[in-house]
C-alpha cells in the first residue's frame, strides 16, 4: 500500500546523502518482488548497483533503513557500524551533517577512532547524549568502558 510512499522516501534520503546528484534520479521497487531498480538521468536507463562504489552501496543501504524507519512513523533506535569506513570525505561529511542528527531519536554510532574525527564530532556534539571508548585489555582479556571519546 505504502510502495510508492517507500519509493519516494528512499530516494530523498539516499539524494542527500550522495554526492552525485545526478547519477540516480529515481527509485522504483517492484510491488510483487520488492527488487529495487535505481534509475539512471535518460529515460529508461536503469543503474545497476555493481556500478556504484562500495561507498555509493553503503549509501544506498543506509538511505533504504531511513527510508523505511521514516515511512513507518514509529521512532526506532539505529545503530550504525563503522559508518564512515568505506567513504570519502563528501560523503562522511553528507552522512555526518544529514543522517547522523535525523535518523531517529536514538541513534548509536561504533565507529573507530579514525572515523569520527575532532571536526566531525563538533559538528554533532549537541546532539551526543554520551560517548564511550572501548579499550581492549590483553593482560585480562576482556574490554574496559570508558566515559568519553577517543581524544576528549
Amino acid at each position: 500500500k505504502k510502495i510508492k510512499q517507500i519509493e519516494q522516501e528512499i530516494f530523498s534520503c539516499f539524494q542527500q546523502l550522495l554526492r552525485k546528484k545526478t547519477l540516480v534520479t529515481a527509485i522504483i521497487i517492484d510491488p510483487e518482488s520488492y527488487r529495487m531498480e535505481l534509475l539512471g538521468n535518460t529515460p529508461g536507463e536503469k543503474v545497476q548497483t555493481d556500478r556504484l562504489s562500495a561507498g555509493e552501496r553503503q549509501l544506498l543501504a543506509i538511505s533504504t533503513l531511513w527510508g523505511l524507519a521514516r515511512v513507518s512513523g514509529r521512532p526506532l533506535p539505529n545503530i550504525i557500524d563503522t559508518p564512515l569506513a568505506r567513504l570519502d570525505s563528501k560523503h562522511r561529511t553528507n552522512l555526518v551533517d544529514n543522517y547522523f542528527p535525523n535518523a531517529s531519536h536514538q541513534v548509536i554510532i561504533l565507529s573507530t577512532d579514525e572515523e569520527i574525527n575532532q571536526s566531525y564530532l563538533n559538528r554533532i556534539r549537541s546532539r551526543v547524549g554520551r560517548s564511550y571508548e572501548l579499550e581492549y585489555s590483553d593482560e585480562y582479556r576482556s574490554t574496559e568502558i570508558r566515559n568519553g571519546y577517543f581524544f576528549d
